[in-house]
């Protein structure tokens, strides 16, 4: 595995329909605050678990983003640590790119990209048992 810089714009430029999914999103739970400020239910926002009764592997998303919104970051770990680190790791990136104008690329084998695989389908599982464990 070979990590290097290179340049690159300091704004990075997002794929249209992933902007538009992350701005129905944010809709979303600016609606559902909204509505539970005025007395409303909570609004569900994940379809697996309206469906199934049981969050998913992501389940807990929303109040992660709004527990580091109130400086909670033990809060936000709690309730989901992958959510929360990628997160973290993700702001922790564009911030890198915003002041430098350079981004981090990694250069994988096929043998290493499936080891990355198989280590982030483990994590992505025992994150989801811990959200299991403490959300259900």
């Amino acid at each position: 595995m070979h990590f290097h810089w290179e340049r690159s714009p300091r704004l990075p430029r997002p794929p249209g329909w992933a902007a538009a999914l992350v701005g129905c999103w944010l809709l979303l739970v600016l609606g559902g605050v909204l509505l539970e400020r005025r007395g409303a239910p909570s609004v569900e926002t994940c379809l697996f678990h309206r469906l199934s009764g049981h969050p998913c592997p992501t389940c807990g998303s929303t109040r992660v983003v709004l527990a580091f919104t109130h400086g909670d970051w033990a809060g936000a770990l709690r309730l989901n640590p992958l959510v929360a680190l990628g997160l973290g790791l993700a702001a922790l990136w564009l911030l890198t790119r915003l002041a430098t104008g350079r981004t981090l690329r990694v250069a994988a084998s096929l043998r290493e990209r499936g080891v990355l695989l198989a280590v982030g389908v483990t994590l992505l599982l025992a994150n989801w048992i811990w959200v299991l464990q403490t959300q259900s």
